[in-house]
């Protein structure tokens, strides 16, 4: 009997073993991070901030950068990405907007943002706290995001809201007509990097 107890305890512990060694070598495929490259032709940033009777808006058409995502655990998921600056399209208010009160463009012709870190809410949503750099000056924002899973040939699509003051950024004029509060929408296809 206190053989059979033996056999078992060994055949129990090589079980044990075998599945350790299996998960191990599944773990980091999970856990691995995949890297995307932000779309240009497919991303577009906007924004909109009050004014008198109305509300003005604008968009900047051009955004690369790389985004790490960690689906196992989004808390290691990255996202580094650019704006040109140049390609503000606003209508009526291109000009002003463009021009050294606003962004101005012909000295900062990129603003970058920086993930510092990422609290998931959900499968699909999450915050992302980090670093924006807007005519020189950097501020910490969060950005309240939401990514679908992989569609046909890995892309996904990106989406993130988030407001910031003007003032921030040494962007005061016309405080008697513009609002300082600015809402900002982020709409990007990620592809996998290759």
């Amino acid at each position: 009997m206190a053989r059979l107890q033996g056999i078992g305890m060994l055949v129990a512990t090589r079980i044990a073993v075998v599945a350790g060694a299996c998960w191990l070598s599944f773990a980091p495929a999970f856990a691995q991070a995949v890297a995307y490259t932000i779309d240009p032709k497919k991303s577009e940033v906007l924004f909109s901030y009050s004014m008198p009777i109305s509300t003005g808006t604008g968009r900047f058409t051009s955004v690369t950068g790389i985004s790490n995502i960690n689906d196992a655990d989004q808390t290691q998921t990255t996202v580094d990405a650019l704006i040109d600056t140049r390609t503000l399209r606003a209508g009526d208010y291109q000009a002003q907007l463009r021009g050294a009160d606003f962004f101005d463009v012909g000295r900062y012709p990129q603003m970058r943002f920086k993930s510092r870190s990422v609290r998931a809410k959900s499968a699909t949503s999450a915050d992302i706290t980090g670093d924006i750099t807007v005519k020189g000056v950097t501020r910490t924002i969060v950005l309240h995001s939401a990514l679908t899973p992989p569609g046909p040939g890995g892309a996904r699509q990106f989406r993130a809201k988030t407001r910031i003051n003007r003032n921030d950024f040494n962007m005061t004029a016309y405080a008697f007509l513009v609002g300082e509060a600015v809402d900002i929408e982020i709409r990007a296809e990620l592809t996998p990097a290759r």
